[in-house]
């Protein structure tokens, strides 16, 4: 079951970026990376099963997200790249206040139907304020790191996986043991970054099709 969930929300993920984007063009990727970064850093509080093993569910659109980043990169060059950073960085800051809020709110007495949030992100409170920094070095290492080796070589594919290599050990080992040190044994803490960043490894490849098709498909409709 859980496996299916992990597909259904890739494909949901991948889509919207592509309806986006096929709509909007560099707007829609505005748009793109404002909704998957809030999605992010939702399902960044839940760990779930793939294959027997625990992930956090997070590292799938997370990865959309820099597919997000990417595409931008590719098509518009590193110019205008700042902007869409900045964007996501007030995102997530937001995104983290009102998560505090809601955290706070504490329904009526006589209020029935009301969903007491508090107490619902207590015990990973130090998520709320890890992630918009740890996105903020993501999207930075994969800036420089996509730029760097495209100088060196020519494959898209290559520039991707190696960048992921990198910036996957910076996001789900550094980040979860960061974050779930505290929660979960030690070791859990360091399995579950390790397990994520091997299924963000091959969500990575499905992500390199994805944005190898729509930059194409770019290119025959223009």
């Amino acid at each position: 079951m859980s496996e299916l969930i992990v597909i259904i929300l890739l494909i949901i993920s991948l889509l919207f970026l592509f309806g986006l984007y096929h709509y909007l063009d560099k707007r829609g990727l505005y748009f793109a990376i404002v909704i998957l970064n809030i999605l992010t850093f939702i399902l960044t509080f839940k760990i779930t099963l793939l294959f027997k093993m625990n992930i956090n569910l997070g590292i799938v659109p997370y990865l959309v997200t820099l597919s997000v980043v990417y595409i931008y990169l590719i098509k518009y060059g590193k110019k205008e790249i700042k902007n869409l950073i900045i964007v996501s960085l007030i995102t997530n800051v937001i995104t983290a206040i009102l998560i505090t809020i809601m955290n706070s709110f504490i329904p009526a007495i006589t209020e029935t139907i009301s969903i007491n949030m508090e107490g619902t992100f207590e015990y990973n409170y130090k998520i709320l304020i890890a992630y918009p920094i740890i996105m903020l070095i993501s999207q930075y290492l994969v800036i420089k790191l996509y730029y760097l080796l495209s100088t060196l070589q020519n494959s898209i594919f290559v520039s991707i996986i190696l960048t992921y290599i990198i910036t996957g050990l910076v996001y789900t080992v550094i980040f979860y043991m960061l974050c779930y040190i505290a929660i979960l044994p030690i070791k859990n803490a360091i399995f579950l970054g390790i397990t994520t960043y091997i299924a963000g490894l091959g969500l990575t490849i499905i992500n390199i099709a994805f944005i190898k098709l729509i930059i194409n498909r770019k290119k025959v409709i223009k």
